[in-house]
């Protein structure tokens, strides 16, 4: 009995100095990124974040002990936010400027990348772009033949919403991006309606990057494994599911 004693109080004491060793090897962590359902919004509603993004950091921060502070931005913003270190990480397609400044890590997911016309308008190969007037978000990449082809039309706005808007009014041909990302705004504001024919030019891997110049860069290993075993419980599966 007295031995049993012992031991329970042996094993409660390793318990403690294992929850003590976690926190005092806690950090916070500062994560941006693009500011676009399903991916991540502010819901006025709940009154926090929500989506895909806002999710994979939740429960990051169960498996890693690392709190993480969450900042939505037009894309934009985010290469110099990160070159500074005044953001740590991120969760976002790659470009070529932010793989100079940022540590790849687990790849998320793969985005679908192309263009869509407005209802009325035909839209079956690359070449029926010429004709067109594109919305595209400052910033932002589509394909290599997308961006640099300087024949293009394009419009640049600092969101999908108000490409959706100018496409509605008649004032745009098509919006370029992230395609299920605009189909579901496109469906959140009652315009599904507007949009037609898809033409996709490329799929975007959206990977773990975190910034090479942030004083927080040795706890990549951390977050980066605790994606890695999200992916093999098949947790990622589930939140990308129940966000799209």
């Amino acid at each position: 009995m007295l031995i049993s004693f012992y031991f329970n109080r042996i094993i409660l004491f390793v318990i403690l100095i294992g929850s003590f060793s976690s926190a005092a090897n806690s950090a916070e962590l500062k994560f941006i990124t693009l500011e676009v359902p399903p991916w991540a919004h502010y819901d006025k509603v709940l009154n926090k974040f929500v989506g895909i993004f806002p999710s994979l950091v939740e429960e990051i921060e169960k498996r890693s002990g690392h709190q993480i502070r969450v900042t939505l931005t037009p894309y934009a913003r985010i290469n110099r936010e990160l070159e500074s270190a005044r953001q740590d990480c991120t969760m976002l397609i790659r470009d070529d400027y932010r793989d100079r400044n940022t540590t790849k890590g687990e790849l998320i997911l793969n985005h679908p990348m192309g263009v869509i016309a407005r209802k009325s308008l035909s839209l079956n190969r690359y070449e029926d772009l010429k004709e067109m007037r594109i919305s595209l978000l400052r910033g932002s990449t589509v394909s290599d033949k997308f961006d640099r082809d300087s024949s293009l039309k394009k419009d640049f706005s600092t969101d999908y919403n108000i490409g959706l808007l100018k496409l509605k009014h008649g004032r745009l041909d098509a919006i370029a991006g992230a395609i299920p990302t605009i189909q579901h705004i496109a469906k959140g504001a009652g315009l599904s309606y507007i949009l037609g024919s898809v033409l996709e030019l490329k799929s975007e891997p959206v990977f773990f990057q975190c910034s090479k110049n942030s004083r927080k860069i040795h706890y990549f290993n951390d977050v980066n494994s605790a994606i890695k075993s999200m992916k093999l419980d098949s947790t990622l599966t589930r939140i990308i599911d129940a966000n799209s």
